[in-house]
């Protein structure tokens, strides 16, 4: 309702100032980029690159790209340098190139030549263009032919590997004036590795010029430029979650505010702290640049007599987000902005200030109550579960607990739970649950009462899995018994382990000893069998 009220005002707004109106915001702070180090794949992708340019011939090539793209999520660097390079083929020989499999061109300024409206069915035929497949199938002898499979394929490859790492590369090939020309391509496979690239698309898409344009295209393309949607999009993977939450710190895109507001009680707590962060940055700092003020048209053409503002920052709706939400959780009365009311007697709500910092610290610490008391109602099931001998419903319902809140509390508690399941476990001769069972015993409290012996547990019982599966579990064993010397179950796992009958040191060593005097004897026998001689 809001984005439409804005857009209706900008709609009808008094027409007497013909200027543009000014951005929305101050221009943001240059955003740094992801860095890609060097891979360990790098030679091998460099070579691959140039054995595609040299062909000759097609099966060469194409065993050559599948291998390239096989090795590129750890190539990433070398390749966006060789996308980079001088090419030894001009410009125009590539262009030529492209233009015999009637590929999709920018002329010198990056603009393309086309309808401007395309249809559903025709953008989906975009997508599905195949250029890989058209220029394998040309003369090999096509002056600049190789140079350009192998960006192509350059391009794919990053595409493929589906690391946000990779996006950024491909987004500048799109304005390099060596790669421009495929600039069609890269927006597809830019498309195509959704959602790791919307990161780097929503970076760009808060910059200038062509670039914002170019990026903002691709988000709508894939329906990702409204914040919401972006981060619904990387829901499945945390570290695109926060990626993308980190882009909206940097780039303080005021859209988002609300988006990031929605993700600061997030159950994953890497996800909440990544939002938490980057909501103080929306709060604190400079303020922006303010708002444009016209008078707005009223119905029937008459103007309001003061001026309103065209939108409000983000730092305002911030400002907002609070108000309601202390309005709904805190029980407060403050009055909301309201934009785009036509009532030139509204009193504007900055007149009833607020401590934006104080109300964020009053809402964090609610959402952090409420947690803590949710953790405490799970918490309380999961004992009553375990006191009533259902070890197995405890433990599962602990292992949510502690996936939802890793700094959960209780957990002397929660390891004596987890002790009790790895022991009925070991009972049962479940060697390998046993051991994960002791491992959470010791991880949850390694300092606790029963942490050592949770520990040497976890090694014992590892130790029996593996000699289950036919390998050898002595070392598990002798750490075991080095972490609790007493521990007979081990000791009489460790004196049979290897060969499963009994094996004494003293033997061992006595072997080893005969072995070595045999070796002196033998060779003292051959200095006086030389001397002799």
């Amino acid at each position: 309702m809001r984005r439409a009220l804005l857009v209706l005002a900008l709609a009808t707004s008094a027409q007497a100032d013909p200027k543009p109106d000014p951005t929305p915001v101050a221009a943001p702070a240059p955003v740094a980029k992801v860095e890609t180090k060097p891979g360990p794949n790098d030679a091998q992708a460099k070579a691959l690159l140039e054995k595609i340019v040299a062909g000759p011939d097609r099966a060469a090539r194409t065993a050559a790209i599948t291998e390239l793209t096989k090795i590129a999520p750890t190539a990433i660097r070398e390749i966006d340098e060789w996308l980079a390079r001088p090419h030894a083929a001009s410009v125009e020989e590539r262009r030529a190139v492209l233009s015999t499999i009637n590929a999709s061109v920018p002329d010198a300024k990056g603009k393309f030549k086309g309808p401007e409206r395309t249809t559903g069915k025709e953008r989906k035929a975009d997508d599905d263009v195949d250029w890989l497949v058209k220029l394998l199938e040309l003369d090999a002898t096509l002056p600049g032919l190789g140079e350009v499979i192998a960006d192509v394929a350059a391009i794919r490859a990053l595409s493929a590997s589906k690391e946000m790492g990779a996006a950024q590369p491909i987004f500048d090939a799109a304005f390099r004036d060596e790669t421009m020309s495929y600039r069609d391509e890269c927006g597809r496979y830019l498309r195509k590795m959704e959602p790791y690239s919307i990161p780097a698309l929503t970076r760009e898409s808060a910059g200038k010029n062509d670039r914002k344009r170019y990026a903002t295209w691709q988000l709508e393309r894939i329906d990702r430029q409204e914040p919401g949607k972006a981060l619904a999009a990387g829901a499945a993977d945390e570290l695109v979650t926060i990626a993308i939450l980190d882009v909206f710190r940097t780039t303080k895109i005021r859209e988002a505010v609300h988006a990031v507001w929605g993700k600061v009680n997030d159950d994953r707590p890497r996800v909440r702290a990544a939002a938490r962060a980057t909501w103080m940055d929306y709060i604190t700092g400079p303020p922006p640049k303010p708002a444009p003020m016209k008078k707005l048209q009223l119905p029937g053409g008459k103007l309001t007599k003061k001026e309103k503002p065209l939108w409000l920052t983000y730092r305002e709706l911030a400002d907002n987000e609070l108000r309601q939400a202390a309005n709904e959780l805190l029980h407060e009365d403050y009055p909301i902005e309201d934009p785009m009311s036509l009532d030139d007697h509204d009193r504007r709500v900055s007149d009833v200030k607020v401590d934006l910092l104080e109300v964020t610290k009053r809402l964090f610490e609610y959402y952090d109550g409420e947690r803590t008391k949710q953790d405490g109602a799970q918490w309380s099931a999961a004992k009553a579960k375990a006191d009533a001998g259902d070890l197995a419903t405890a433990t599962a319902m602990l292992d949510r607990l502690i996936a939802q809140k890793p700094d959960v509390g209780e957990r002397a508690g929660i390891a004596k739970i987890y002790f009790a399941w790895g022991k009925s476990l070991e009972e049962k001769q479940q060697w390998a649950d046993a051991a994960g069972a002791y491992s959470k015993a010791h991880g949850i409290d390694p300092k606790g009462g029963n942490a050592n012996d949770a520990l040497a547990a976890h090694h014992y019982t590892l130790g029996k899995s593996l000699e289950a599966q036919g390998k050898d579990g002595g070392a598990d064993f002798r750490r075991a018994i080095a972490l609790k010397p007493d521990y007979a179950p081990a000791k009489r796992a460790e004196e049979t382990s290897g060969g499963g009958s009994p094996r004494p040191i003293w033997m061992l060593y006595a072997a080893v000893i005969a072995g070595l005097l045999a070796a002196a004897l033998f060779a003292a026998a051959m200095v006086r069998r030389r001397a002799s001689t």
